[in-house]
């Protein structure tokens, strides 16, 4: 690791500041620290200056490390605007919101009592990363922007795409766990669980920047080298002297649920072989499908969390909770695929883990 000066901050605007100072060489932001420093060890990253975000003291209040319930009317425009519209398509309404600090740590979205009873996908995702330890430093900002662990990316033998070199050696090498969506660039697959979960959770972000904040539906936040816009060096549109400070989620109604999976190799701590996150709302009694809108996403099959849209077109075609429906979602969720030589398994794998999903969450009540 390289030498560096270590700068602390106490807010996020002193964050930018310092990040986009002339003088001092380059500068890389640290808030629970697991992947940066991981990535200074491996040399990706070797910043002149380390701006450290810290947690406020026990008696200092900080939005940035608080999880919060505004009311429609406190939830700024701004954010009411990317919400999620009305089935159709009328602009979006105000609604109660939670809002959930960058420096919130995993542990805390494991364990608060409103995200683990409106908010089940996303409190289950945060119990399912890492270890306790891991959970009780690492904070949802570091989560949502972390790079792959793609063993080609992380090693200092191979210039790879990400790296800016001109191969990406896991398409014709070792890849049993990389992308099977999206895959032709880079087959690195996203590293973030809690993205999963907050994605199929209609969430946005709110982003510090030099001139003021601004906001970005999470759905358009990360991106892939195939989109627009896309960057095969970068996972997500957060721009340099950029600090992302707070996630803001739609509370459900009384008829929507969701709910998250987790499939890994061991039971202890694990990275996903894949994962499924699902959230529904329910159709009103008498209908002829079981529910009115679904949104399902996976994670550790792409480049970004992965939203399964043919699965969720037969999910809305569903009119009753029977194994040959069910299954028939699960198998749609694989559309598109295009596994690499080692990792056809996650087909199957993806498949049977929404349709778990999906029989679990209509099974609820």
């Amino acid at each position: 690791m390289n030498a560096f000066t270590w700068v602390e901050v106490a807010t996020a605007e002193q964050a930018v500041a310092q990040l986009t100072a002339a003088r001092g060489g380059t500068a890389l932001l640290k808030a629970g620290g697991v992947d940066v420093l991981d990535r200074m060890k491996e040399g990706l990253d070797a910043p002149d200056r380390l701006i450290v975000l810290r947690r406020p003291s026990a008696n200092a209040k900080s939005t940035l490390a608080e999880i919060s319930e505004l009311k429609a009317a406190s939830v700024p425009d701004s954010i009411t605007r990317l919400l999620p519209a009305g089935n159709a398509g009328e602009a979006p309404q105000p609604r109660d919101c939670l809002r959930i600090g960058a420096l919130v740590t995993l542990a805390q979205l494991e364990s608060d009592p409103t995200i683990q009873r409106l908010l089940s996908a996303l409190s289950q995702a945060a119990h399912a990363i890492a270890t306790p330890q891991i959970r009780a430093v690492a904070t949802l900002g570091g989560n949502l922007l972390q790079r792959p662990r793609c063993w080609y990316f992380r090693s200092a033998d191979f210039n790879c795409r990400k790296k800016g070199g001109d191969e990406c050696f896991a398409l014709d090498g070792e890849n049993e766990y990389h992308s099977i969506f999206d895959n032709r660039t880079c087959a690195a697959v996203h590293p973030s669980g809690a993205a999963v979960a907050l994605l199929v959770l209609d969430a946005v972000v709110e982003i510090q920047t030099a001139s003021g904040t601004r906001q970005q539906r999470l759905s358009a936040f990360f991106v892939s080298p195939s989109q627009q816009g896309g960057d095969v060096k970068r996972e997500n549109r957060l721009e340099p002297g950029e600090v992302l400070t707070h996630v803001y989620i739609p509370l459900p109604r009384t008829d929507e649920r969701s709910l998250y999976l987790k499939t890994k190799q061991k039971q202890s701590f694990d990275w996903p072989l894949a994962e499924v996150a699902i959230a529904i709302r329910r159709a009103p009694a008498g209908s002829a499908a079981l529910v009115q809108s679904a949104r399902i996403v996976l994670g550790g099959v792409a480049p970004v969390p992965w939203r399964a849209k043919a699965a969720e077109a037969a999910l809305l075609r569903l009119s009753k909770l029977d194994s040959d429906g069910v299954r028939a979602v699960g198998q749609a969720a694989a559309e598109g695929a295009r596994p690499l030589a080692k990792n056809a398994y996650k087909v199957p794998l993806c498949q049977g883990a929404v349709a778990q999903a999906v029989m679990q969450i209509l099974s609820n009540g």
